[in-house]
């Protein structure tokens, strides 16, 4: 980058796991990208984000990694139960069990049963991001440059200047580019630049975060293993995260009111949240004020907002991270048919008339469970080593498990949010299934994820899916020409998948049903219709 002026269709500002996801799917749709970032390349990721959605490890399937993802992180035989305690090392309250990822297909009990191929994993960011930089980096059409900070934007025409330096040598440079899009989280430069405000509530609590090395705790640990587990008593309440099954951990101390993030005493805290004296290496820590904030648009032009650029919210149920890795999936086969001239630039406007209202529901959403967790009364007797205690523990953690259950099954959360207002889908008056966060109905209603369903071959309909758009046909004899003309014509990338099967005719229920290249339904029916033109050119955003 250094002293050198460049051009390039996309320029995506921040190499986490939401822009790298971003320029795979790029790639995926054959769109060269260049990415900028402003650490160094082998930096280590921070483990901000502890589980990767179902609909995250879809996405990651279609780039061929979903399997290596799966072996990140904790060991085959770990298990990922969520255990609620008074400290980490003592007095459990309540548990919900969650296989290990080897035993993850085919089990029963909370939080299984998914509708896919590759249902939710528990493992570090600090583990994910890797994955995805070795893909990228070893993808064509896929131009990483570390050590590269964005200065300022610029406006010129049809196009955005990026004014970049080199971190190293501090020389500058420029990137003359169609698109932007801001991946550079909440501290966003992108969202600065372009003057975007955040919108929501502001102050819902401060935490210390700490990522810490210990040989020593797993020896003091009394409870059976787990995933994640959440430390509630008077005192110092918090959360540990098991990143690597033995000597790394997460640590969220929540910060008392009243006390500053500077007088906090960060390793007295992890004390007193683990609930026992030992000896640890902190290798980072990070202090954060809990939002629920919401950009007042996600675009400005050219310049795109996609991941906690575009919304911050508490870290419950890790839907962060993963909503901002489907807004990628969502914005990058736009931004392709753009740029490979297939949909005019007005298919862009979608992008955010999909996106922002499910970013203001998923942020509801991790509102709701935080407030639930912090509507249980605590008693201070709670720990006592008496017949009073032991009884208030059983009470707190039957109300915990309770409550909170279903942030660790958001199967609903994953695949039950429509795009109900989008100026791109066909909707035929059908009203989709009622939202809730852990349960889902398949719903082949248009805006509704395809429902996933295992074909009379055994293979899997996503992994049959044309990377562009799929017409499924149930019934081969029905003849879909006009739509393959149009389609061809207009230089839509498209194929036709003919399915059959008891399991296909219980879910989808005409026999044509057009699904787009992020597996969303963009239109239904029982016959390719008369004004097939208008229907394409409205699903490219011609209309």
């Amino acid at each position: 980058m250094a002293g050198r002026s460049d051009k390039a269709d996309i320029v995506i500002v921040g190499a986490g796991p939401v822009g790298l996801t971003l320029a795979l799917v790029l790639a995926h749709q054959g769109v060269c990208s260049t990415l900028i970032e402003m650490r160094p390349e082998d930096a280590p990721a921070h483990p901000k984000c502890n589980t990767v959605s179902a609909r995250s490890m879809e996405i990651f399937r279609r780039f061929g990694i979903a399997g290596e993802i799966r072996k990140m992180g904790l060991p085959a035989d770990h298990p990922c139960d969520v255990v609620y305690a008074t400290r980490y090392t003592r007095n459990e309250l309540g548990r919900l069990p969650i296989p290990s990822w080897s035993e993850r297909f085919g089990s029963k009990g909370h939080d299984a049963g998914w509708p896919t191929d590759e249902p939710p994993h528990r493992v570090s960011q600090l583990f994910l991001e890797p994955v995805l930089r070795r893909k990228a980096a070893s993808t064509p059409g896929i131009d990483i440059r570390y050590d590269t900070e964005l200065l300022t934007l610029e406006r010129a025409g049809d196009a955005v200047i990026l004014h970049m330096r080199d971190v190293k040598s501090g020389v500058e440079g420029t990137v003359e580019a169609r698109y932007i899009i801001g991946c550079d989280g909440g501290r966003s430069q992108v969202r600065r630049e372009i003057g975007v405000t955040l919108q929501g509530d502001d102050d819902l609590g401060r935490i210390k975060s700490v990522f810490l090395r210990s040989k020593e705790l797993k020896w003091k640990e009394t409870l059976s293993p787990a995933w994640m587990t959440w430390v509630i008593n008077a005192e110092q309440p918090g959360t540990v995260v098991a990143l690597d099954g033995g000597e790394l951990f997460l640590c969220h101390c929540r910060v008392p009111a009243g006390v500053s993030f500077d007088e906090f005493d960060a390793a007295q805290g992890v004390r007193d949240v683990m609930g026992t004296d030992f000896e640890f290496e902190m290798l980072a820590a990070e202090n954060w004020t809990a939002r629920r904030l919401v950009a007042e648009t996600y675009r400005k032009g050219r310049v795109f907002l996609a991941g906690d650029a575009a919304h911050i919210w508490l870290p419950m149920g890790g839907f962060g991270m993963n909503a901002g890795i489907e807004d990628a999936d969502d914005l990058g086969w736009r931004l392709a048919g753009v740029v490979q001239g297939w949909a005019p630039e007005s298919l862009l406007d979608s992008y955010e008339t999909e996106r922002r209202p499910v970013g203001d529901q998923v942020s509801r959403a991790a509102l709701q469970f935080a407030q639930t967790q912090q509507s249980v009364e605590i008693p201070e007797a709670m720990e006592a080593d008496t017949e009073e205690g032991r009884q208030l523990r059983e009470l707190v953690g039957t109300v915990m498990v309770e409550r909170d259950g279903a942030q660790f099954n958001p199967v609903g959360l994953n695949f039950g949010i429509p795009y109900e207002a989008s100026p791109v889908i066909a909707y035929d008056g059908s009203v989709p299934p009622v939202f809730a966060i852990d349960a889902y109905e398949p719903s082949t209603v248009p805006g509704c994820r395809a429902p996933y369903v295992k074909l009379a071959d055994g293979s899997s309909l996503y992994d049959r899916l044309h990377k562009g758009f799929t017409l499924l046909r149930l019934d081969p004899s029905l003849d879909v020409t006009a739509m393959e003309e149009v389609v061809a014509k207009r230089g839509v990338p498209f194929a036709v998948l003919d399915i059959s099967g008891k399991e296909v005719r219980a879910l989808y229920d005409f026999p044509l049903a057009l699904v787009r290249p992020d597996q969303r339904i963009a239109w239904r029916g029982k016959v390719v219709p008369d004004a097939c033109v208008e229907l394409i050119d409205k699903l490219r955003g011609a209309a």
